[in-house]
């Protein structure tokens, strides 16, 4: 994991170098301003994204952030680092998606939270493993390391599809691993350590041993055979997202319990922030049943858009295979002599015409039924997302009653006191319902001011979602008349590279009854020939008859 810091570091090393090869600054600088300096980057970067990639000297950002991770030879500074620079990441993110043509940008971006992530979570659960190191130390980097996963819904927005597959893979395997690896057994995590495991495939390992009932040796043996996570979930029968569902339920169990515990104790501070967690935790279970929809829907389309792939080329090649049937008739028809090449050639010519109609309808319905299928899949998206939004909305009212509730609890409490404390000094009593009221108005006054906060939040995501769903109908439908053109373009051209096979068939045809009226005409002047080779034999012949009769004649004459 530390390859990331490593290529980027070459670029520190030369502003470092003029850092420590001057003397004077040399000799200045030592182990507490170092980490004095890194404590205040920490801060700066939680509150601001500083520069972005666009930016000219954004090198010397990274380079500043590469510098401090060399000196930081502490595990739990090094991860304070780390989980700073990914708020850095997603803050710096944010800014550019306020600007136009700047999605190279942001997809390095991504990228690189990704790289962070990973690097963050390795170095976090070195902290947790440690036993040296308090439980509050761990308790809270688990929670930035959680809290980190968590991405602004602009942000979720705009990253592709195949982007966004791998992000979805990566934050939850950090969320796993930020409430799992400090359940572990710490004998088990230095074996998988040894074996050369990192902390997030170790997480994988134990929870797919436990989900499968499979032991740990025998995951790692799936693994040594060259199967990825995903098949050896598939084919123990269980799907990953399980995992995450059951880790997401156990916290918010967890959370609940020790609300009970902090309501028994009377510790207000201490519910206030347990409740936050639990709400947040409630969010990500919205989240994370959208993100297992959506995938399910996309396996769904990717299954169905395969048969038909399947279908279309077994019914390609049936026409193929009668086609290349019924021209084996005809060339032995035509070998027979029961077909001239003339018709022979007339009747391939329509076969083939007719095989390219049935080609071409097989593939126009082939192309309707992936565009069906396409636009029955973004439907089934869109209503999943439209039923979050909702859900949160929902969730959001909830707590605005929740709220509400509270604040007439006070009110009650406080109306109670005010009751109590009226016989003991009204002038007091004066004064403090005077407050009273005061904070309540105030208090109503927050209420209602974060009443409707919620309500323009929930407004804005429903918006959003609607100009999301607007954007994708957008790009299905060019995407629909991109795939039509192509196919008629397609269709075109295996029309015209037909017309020139059946032009070179025909030639070829030509070019052979030719050949054939040659060697017919050379057969008829051979037959001439030979003829005139016997008539002048005949000739000759009757010539020296005549001559050999002649003298014989005048022989006997002579006698």
């Amino acid at each position: 994991m530390k390859m990331y810091r490593k290529h980027m570091f070459t670029t520190s090393l030369v502003l470092a170098g003029g850092l420590f090869f001057s003397t004077s600054t040399y000799a200045a600088v030592d182990t507490n301003q170092v980490e004095e300096l890194i404590d205040s980057t920490v801060e700066e970067t939680e509150q601001s994204g500083g520069l972005t990639p666009d930016n000219l000297f954004y090198f010397l950002d990274k380079a500043a952030e590469n510098i401090q991770l060399f000196f930081t030879v502490d595990n739990e500074k090094e991860s304070d680092l780390l989980l700073s620079f990914l708020n850095e990441r997603l803050a710096e993110t944010s800014d550019l998606l306020v600007e136009e043509d700047k999605e190279e940008y942001i997809t390095d971006l991504i990228e690189e939270y990704v790289d962070t992530l990973e690097e963050a979570q390795e170095m976090v659960s070195e902290v947790i493993t440690d036993e040296e190191v308090v439980e509050e130390v761990k308790e809270e980097l688990s929670e930035k390391l959680e809290d980190s996963t968590t991405l602004p819904d602009d942000i979720e927005e705009e990253v592709d599809e195949e982007q966004k597959a791998v992000l979805d893979e990566k934050r939850q395997e950090a969320y796993i691993v930020a409430n799992v690896v400090k359940d572990i057994e710490l004998e088990t995590v230095k074996d998988l350590r040894e074996k050369g495991f990192g902390f997030g495939e170790i997480v994988k390992i134990v929870t797919f041993a436990e989900e499968s009932g499979k032991s740990q040796d025998e995951i790692i043996a799936l693994l040594e055979e060259g199967k990825g996570y995903g098949e050896i979930a598939k084919e123990l029968g269980f799907h990953p997202s399980q995992i995450m569902k059951k880790v997401v339920n156990k916290k918010q169990k967890d959370l609940e319990e020790k609300v009970k515990e902090a309501e028994e104790a009377g510790d207000e501070e201490a519910l206030a922030l347990l409740t936050a967690s639990i709400d947040k935790v409630e969010q990500n279970i919205i989240d994370f049943k959208l993100t297992e929809e959506l995938a399910e829907i996309d396996e769904e389309y990717s299954e169905e858009l395969l048969e038909i792939e399947e279908e279309l080329a077994e019914e390609l090649q049936d026409i193929e295979e009668e086609l290349n049937e019924e021209l084996a008739e005809i060339e032995k028809a035509l070998a027979d002599g029961e077909l001239t090449q003339e018709e022979a050639d007339e009747k391939i010519l329509a076969l083939r015409a007719e095989a390219e109609r049935k080609m071409n309808v097989v593939k126009q319905e082939a192309s309707e039924e992936t565009i069906e299928l396409q636009e029955e899949a973004e439907e089934e998206k869109n209503e999943v997302r439209e039923e979050a939004t909702e859900e949160r909305d929902e969730e959001e009212e909830s707590e605005g009653k929740k709220e509400e509730d509270e604040d007439e609890e006070r009110e009650e409490d406080e109306n109670k006191e005010d009751e109590e404390s009226e016989d003991k000094d009204e002038d007091k009593e004066h004064e403090d319902k005077k407050d009273n009221e005061v904070a309540k108005e105030q208090a109503k006054k927050q209420a209602e001011k974060e009443r409707e906060e919620k309500k323009k939040a929930g407004e804005k995501e429903r918006e959003a979602a609607k100009k999301q769903a607007e954007k994708e109908r957008e790009e299905k439908k060019k995407a629909e008349e991109k795939a039509r053109e192509a196919a008629k373009k397609q269709a075109e051209k295996e029309r015209e590279e037909k017309e020139k096979e059946d032009e070179k068939a025909k030639e070829a045809a030509e070019k052979e009854r030719e050949k054939k009226k040659e060697r017919e005409e050379k057969a008829k002047e051979k037959a001439e020939e030979a003829k005139e080779k016997e008539r002048g034999k005949k000739e000759k012949g009757e010539k020296e008859d005549k001559e050999h009769k002649k003298d014989k004649e005048e022989e006997r004459d002579d006698d």
